[in-house]
């Protein structure tokens, strides 16, 4: 592991302050939009992107995602997938992830991209028992991950440390039953193909950790820390960044004892307002002198492991839960900003 970490270190290319290796910067990207409504009509925050309604088909759109991305210093897109042939699947094959090649062959600087696993839409949850791992379920997953070696991996924009194709798992904490076969039984699916995989496992949540499937994994990081009522109405949020440092500290103590990394996970905001509570993007509303995106950030940083230093923002453009950094319709582009402030600066 050692090993395989200082050659992702070399991967990630320059540092920022002389003593520091560099903090890699990865966000959730999402490829299921289109002009004629698809997934807009879900609604979105605000006042909506820059760009308007757009395809995430467009030509246009994707390059300029990658130059927002190479301005806010965004070294990796976590690209939502839906299964085999979905609308998203296709959105990926057929144009985002040929527009990355097509960049990275020109010698551009261009985000590499992996795969966020949505096991959720894929497995099915159930609300008492979490995503069973029966046999069923297991093969659905197996399948899954022989399509992505055949059709993804191999693709010279993709993410991988030290040759490991790099994977996120949506909602890991919730994966019960025999999981832990599964998940070996998957990484044997891509070694059969010639990839030994990195499983990101997502599952730094409100609650106890689970020593025994954050050890199945390669690394751990967090989605999105919404959901406890305790901070339901909130105006002052400095206690909530408490808490998130807190949590952070448990689950890397218990990740420590089986080597298991930790990817702190950073949000600029949430608004689902009606399905969960609000989390504002500045802790106070009488002081916007503070982001909760930096706030967060600054948080992260205390918690980056120093073998593999990296960061998951939600998202790039989740625009139906208010999580993007991509700028709106007004011109805010201050949490992108923030980030290359923070992670990319030689001053940070």
């Amino acid at each position: 592991m050692r090993r395989a970490l200082l050659g992702l270190c070399c991967l990630l290319g320059g540092i920022g302050a002389a003593d520091e290796p560099p903090v890699h910067v990865g966000a959730y990207y999402y490829p299921w939009y289109e002009a004629s409504d698809r997934h807009w009509d879900l609604g979105y925050a605000g006042e909506g992107p820059r760009l308007g309604k757009y395809s995430s088909r467009s030509a246009e759109v994707i390059r300029q995602h990658l130059d927002w991305s190479r301005e806010f210093g965004i070294d990796s897109w976590i690209c939502s997938w839906w299964g085999t042939d979905s609308w998203e699947d296709e959105t990926l094959r057929r144009f985002v992830v040929p527009a990355l090649e097509s960049a990275l062959a020109n010698g551009e600087p261009t985000p590499r991209f992996c795969l966020f696993y949505e096991s959720e839409g894929l497995l099915g949850l159930d609300p008492e028992t979490g995503i069973e791992f029966d046999e069923s379920t297991t093969t659905r997953f197996l399948n899954h991950f022989r399509y992505l070696a055949d059709h993804y991996f191999s693709s010279p924009a993709y993410l991988r440390i030290e040759g490991k194709p790099v994977v996120y798992l949506y909602l890991s904490r919730a994966f019960a039953g025999g999981y832990a076969r599964a998940l070996l039984r998957a990484r044997a699916v891509g070694e059969a193909r010639g990839f030994s995989l990195f499983l990101v496992g997502d599952e730094i949540y409100w609650g106890e950790p689970d020593a025994d499937r954050i050890a199945a994994l390669d690394a751990i990081t967090a989605y999105n820390l919404h959901g406890p009522e305790i901070y339901a109405g909130l105006k002052d949020w400095n206690p909530f960044i408490k808490d998130c440092d807190d949590l952070y500290r448990r689950y890397r103590e218990v990740a420590s004892g089986s080597g298991t990394l930790v990817i702190p996970g950073i949000i600029p905001g949430f608004d689902t307002r009606g399905r969960h509570y609000f989390i504002p993007r500045f802790l106070s509303p009488d002081d916007r002198s503070t982001g909760t995106l930096e706030a967060l950030s600054r948080v992260a940083l205390r918690h980056v492991d120093p073998r593999f230093p990296a960061v998951a923002v939600t998202s790039f453009n989740e625009w139906h839960e208010g999580t993007q950094v991509e700028p709106d319709a007004t011109g805010d582009r201050s949490a992108g900003d923030t980030l290359r402030q923070l992670f990319k600066s030689p001053a940070r």
